[in-house]
C-alpha cells in the first residue's frame, strides 16, 4: 500500500493513493484511529482495505495539501556519515581518517519536517543551507533489543526524505543538531511505502536540484543498513510505532562540492525514492 497523510481545507485526514487519486480511509477510521501512527500503534493496515468498500468517491491527489505521511511522529532519529560515498567526499573536509565504527546518530524535531509540495525555510542569517537526499524508514511495531535478523519486522514503510541543513549552524559546535533543526527545514513524503510495494535489491534515491542530478544512491552505499541502525537503536531505548529512522545521505551534497552548490530562495529539490515517489519541495526564507 501507498499510504499519505493530508488537508483539505481545515480538515486533516490520511488514505490510499491509487494512481492519482486518493482514497480517504480517515473519513471512515478516524473516530478508531486519529491518523497514521495511532492506526500503526494499533497494528491496524489490515483494516484500510477493509474501508476501502465502504468509499465510493475519490479525491484527486492534485487537490490536496500533502502533510508528512506520519504528521505527529515519534523519535525521528538520523544517521549522519552513513554512506561511503559521502565519506569519502567530506572526510578531507572534517578531518576524518576512517569510517565511524559505531552509528553516528542525530535527532530532529516533528517541527523541522514538511511535507511534499511544501517550502523548506532557510535561516535569515544561514548563507549555506544545503539538501541531503534520503530515505526514511518508519517503525510500525514496537522493539527493545530487537536482533538484526529480525529488525526488518518493525519497518511499517519507507518514504523519501530530505535532510535540509543549515551548514553555518551545524559546524558552530561539534554538536550538529542545532544545524539539522531549523524550522521546516526538511521535506518527508510524499508518501509512505509499505514493506510489501517495496524491493530493497533494486531501491534507489535520486535527488535533482532545479533538475539537475545532484545525488544517487542505493542502500549498499550504507555503512551501517536498515537493520543494523534499528538494532542498535533498541540497545538503548524502545523503538515505537511512528518513530522515523532517516539512513544517511550519500555524496553530492552542496557544501562538498567545488564551488560549492548552496540552497537559494526560489530552488527546487526533488527527491525520487524508485518505485515510491518524489519530494518536491521550494526552497523560501523564513
Amino acid at each position: 500500500m501507498k499510504l499519505l497523510s493530508f488537508r483539505i481545507g481545515s480538515t486533516s485526514s490520511y488514505g490510499l493513493l491509487e494512481d492519482e487519486y486518493v482514497v480517504d480511509v480517515g473519513s471512515v477510521l478516524r473516530s478508531k484511529y486519529p491518523d497514521l501512527k495511532s492506526l500503526l500503534a494499533a497494528d491496524a493496515i489490515s483494516e484500510v482495505l477493509g474501508s476501502i468498500s465502504k468509499l465510493k468517491s475519490r479525491l484527486k491527489l492534485s487537490d490536496l495539501d500533502l502533510l508528512p505521511p506520519i504528521p505527529n511522529p515519534g523519535t525521528i532519529w538520523c544517521a549522519g556519515l552513513n554512506t561511503y560515498s559521502h565519506f569519502e567526499e567530506a572526510k578531507a573536509l572534517m578531518g576524518l581518517e576512517k569510517p565511524p565504527e559505531k552509528p553516528i546518530l542525530f535527532l530532529r524535531s516533528e517541527q523541522s519536517l514538511v511535507g511534499s509540495g511544501e517550502n523548506l525555510e532557510m535561516p535569515i542569517q544561514e548563507p549555506a543551507f544545503d539538501y541531503e537526499g534520503e530515505i526514511a524508514v518508519v517503525i510500525g511495531k514496537p522493539g527493545r533489543y530487537v536482533t538484526i535478523d529480525v529488525a526488518m519486522t518493525l519497518v511499517a514503510g519507507f518514504a523519501p526524505f530530505n535532510d535540509g541543513t543549515a551548514r553555518s549552524y551545524q559546524f558552530h559546535s561539534s554538536q550538529v543538531s542545532v544545524g539539522k533543526n531549523a524550522y521546516r527545514s526538511a521535506g518527508f513524503g510524499p508518501i509512505l511505502a509499505t514493506p510489501d510495494e517495496v524491493d530493497l535489491d533494486k531501491l534507489e534515491m535520486i535527488c535533482r536540484l532545479n533538475g539537475e542530478e545532484k545525488q544517487r544512491m542505493k542502500l549498499n552505499d550504507l555503512i551501517f543498513g536498515t537493520a543494523e541502525l534499528i538494532s542498535y537503536i533498541s540497545e538503548v531505548t524502545w523503538l515505537q510505532p511512528g518513530d522515523i529512522i532517516v539512513l544517511g545521505s550519500p555524496s553530492g551534497v552542496g557544501f562538498t562540492q567545488s564551488p560549492q552548490r548552496m540552497l537559494e530562495e526560489g530552488d527546487q529539490v526533488e527527491v525520487e525514492v524508485t518505485g515510491i515517489g518524489t519530494l518536491i519541495n521550494r526552497i523560501a526564507s523564513s
